[in-house]
């Protein structure tokens, strides 16, 4: 018995601590996980961020679950848009740990992953087809949801984790080149699209999960989400991807408290 415990307390010791990198806490809002409800726990504007759970969404494993009847909403950032030389656009990026085999495919057309909107109603994110490719998407039709998608030459697998990074604004520092690009996975798997840029103003609101096409909802579990108010480089999207593939997962955050809760047991049969 004494053995077992011993055994339990060493794996719960190496998921001990959460790791936070620079660019986790350059982010405007991040979460590394979602224990402590929609709180997010790094960013410079954390503390500002409110974050509402849609009917039906809830918080399960340290994972955001969105299903139901509405999107989980994160507002309360002050994300503004930056004049480029064709005209004003917005720069960001959202990146996203996803736990794939959670992301449930759409009957048909597409599911909304997440999408960034402002006061003048505009949207712009990523979305998985019916068949699981990934998508971009933009501009809400007369409902207020997203209407428009390019679909991309990725499926998602139906397990893993998969990091992705969906930039806009210019996003090479050596050029002066417009537009949106997806990372998925490392930063040398990319999809590009010069024509898709987000116009207008600030950003007011990110949704996470959204309409469908066949008026169900999406099914996903977002492990870690984090947004930066700048076009991430392709160096800086790597960077990022290595600090969020340190971040100890759900289940190993969970057995770092039972690594806690042995080490105070041992320290009471000790004394």
């Amino acid at each position: 018995m004494k053995k077992t415990i011993a055994v339990l307390c060493a794996l719960g010791a190496l998921g001990s601590s959460v790791y936070a990198g620079d660019l986790m806490n350059a982010t405007v809002f991040g979460y590394t996980t979602f224990a402590d409800g929609l709180s997010p726990n790094v960013g410079t504007q954390k503390n500002s961020i409110t974050g509402t759970l849609g009917t039906g969404n809830e918080l399960w494993n340290g994972m955001l679950r969105t299903h139901g009847t509405s999107v989980a909403h994160f507002s309360g950032a002050a994300l503004s848009s930056q004049p480029y030389a064709s005209s004003t656009r917005v720069a960001m990026s959202v990146s996203i740990m996803l736990d794939t085999s959670k992301l449930v495919r759409p009957a048909s057309g597409f599911a909304t992953i997440f999408s960034a909107s402002n006061a003048s109603g505009l949207q712009w994110g990523l979305g998985i087809t019916s068949t699981g490719s990934l998508c971009m998407t933009w501009q809400p039709n007369s409902s207020g949801s997203i209407a428009n998608y390019a679909t991309l030459g990725y499926t998602v697998p139906t397990s893993g984790s998969l990091a992705i990074s969906l930039v806009t604004g210019r996003y090479l520092e050596s050029e002066n080149t417009e537009g949106s690009r997806l990372y998925v996975g490392d930063s040398n798997t990319y999809f590009t699209n010069t024509a898709l840029k987000f116009g207008g103003t600030s950003i007011t609101q990110l949704n996470v999960g959204g309409d469908r096409t066949d008026n169900s909802r999406l099914q996903a579990a977002v492990q870690q989400l984090y947004v930066h108010n700048t076009a991430l480089t392709q160096p800086q999207v790597a960077s990022l991807m290595a600090e969020m593939a340190a971040v100890p997962e759900p289940a190993t955050a969970t057995l770092s408290l039972l690594g806690l809760a042995c080490m105070a047991w041992r320290r009471r049969r000790a004394a």
